[in-house]
């Protein structure tokens, strides 16, 4: 069975929007499952990421998507992505050896 044979058995609502993506809704409107905007398979909402201004509090693209695109982006600028991690950690480090956990705030 498929997922969307099985969301259709559990009677949740099929909704389509505008560009030919389907989602489906439970009876108080909240997105169960969606489709993703770069692979285009239907997935339970728990595949993605939550985004506070997405569409059902959703990002557009599965956490697989995600993983893919941000691993290809790490093999293409690891130098760079190396270089920006170890600023903010030393930046991080001077911080907390400035910060004197001893002084008393009179």
């Amino acid at each position: 069975m498929s997922l969307r044979e099985e969301l259709l058995a559990q009677e949740y609502e099929e909704r389509t929007k505008p560009r030919g993506f389907v989602y489906f809704t439970n009876t108080i409107g909240q997105v169960v499952a969606k489709t993703c905007r770069k692979c285009g398979e239907l997935k339970r909402a728990e595949n993605f990421h939550h985004k506070s201004d997405g569409f059902g509090q959703l990002g557009p693209y599965c956490r697989v998507c995600i993983s893919v695109r941000d691993r290809d982006y790490y093999i293409k600028n690891r130098e760079h992505v190396k270089k920006v991690k170890n600023a903010y950690y030393h930046r991080k480090k001077s911080k907390q050896l400035s910060f004197n956990l001893f002084d008393d705030n009179k």
